[in-house]
């Protein structure tokens, strides 16, 4: 998917997971970030939560 193709090209990339375990399917590499649904249930993650992660990792991730 895509968070493979940007790790693959070493560009920054933060994806959203509900059940799925990243460590089994994420992308591996720099600047991969993992915004992850609390208790692993996706309907429990808020736009506000994932738009705060982003804001608190996107310097991190040369995203700005």
């Amino acid at each position: 998917g895509l968070s493979h193709l940007t790790a693959a090209l070493d560009r920054p990339n933060i994806t959203v997971y509900g059940p799925t375990d990243p460590g089994l399917i994420g992308g591996y590499g720099k600047n991969q970030m993992v915004c992850r649904a609390p208790g692993n249930e996706l309907s429990q993650l808020t736009a506000n939560a994932v738009k705060q992660f982003i804001e608190e990792n996107a310097e991190k991730a040369a995203m700005i």
